[in-house]
């Protein structure tokens, strides 16, 4: 299968996926390594495909419901991050993602975009695995997470249990 085919067929597997696919699937898939479909990647994003990388794989943005958005300012650890992630998800929250602001570059973000217990577990299992520090931990643990609900008292719920943690952010 030449270049061209290729990043066709790795399209029509993101378009036909409800889910991520990891970079080694799809390598697998297309019989080819993990790095020449990072490559592919990159250069279909420079074309204007619209992929993005999670912590479960790659995937095609979609275009946002309508619904109900609010960024969350948290400060915490590591021994923190799960149950943070729980309480948004627990309470209809979709995680879209982790931002900090760093004093040279600006605002740092990682694609999060968490939907259930079982995408925080597998998100904390990675992060546990490939020993990774948390993007918090540049900003001394404070950071903001972009939160999708269906309600305005959803998100309420999900302000309201992040305060119980006592992981929102007080100046």
């Amino acid at each position: 299968m030449d270049n061209s085919a290729r990043r066709e067929k790795i399209l029509q597997l993101l378009q036909g996926s409800p889910s991520p696919i990891t970079g080694t699937a799809l390598a697998k898939a297309c019989d080819v390594s993990r790095q020449i479909i990072v490559g592919d990647v990159a250069l279909m994003r420079a074309q204007g495909t619209d992929i993005i990388s999670t912590p479960r794989g790659y995937q095609l943005v979609t275009p946002v419901v309508p619904g109900c958005t609010r960024v969350f300012v948290c400060c915490h650890g590591l021994d923190q991050m799960e149950g943070e992630l729980n309480a948004i998800v627990d309470n209809g929250g979709i995680v879209r993602n982790v931002v900090i602001e760093h004093e040279v570059y600006g605002n740092l973000e990682g694609t999060l975009n968490l939907h259930s217990r079982r995408d925080v577990q597998q998100y904390v299992k990675r992060m546990h695995d490939s020993h990774a520090e948390m993007l918090s931990a540049i900003s001394g643990g404070i950071h903001t997470h972009l939160v999708e609900a269906a309600t305005e008292e959803e998100l309420e719920a999900i302000g309201q249990a992040l305060r119980d943690l006592g992981v929102l952010y007080k100046n």
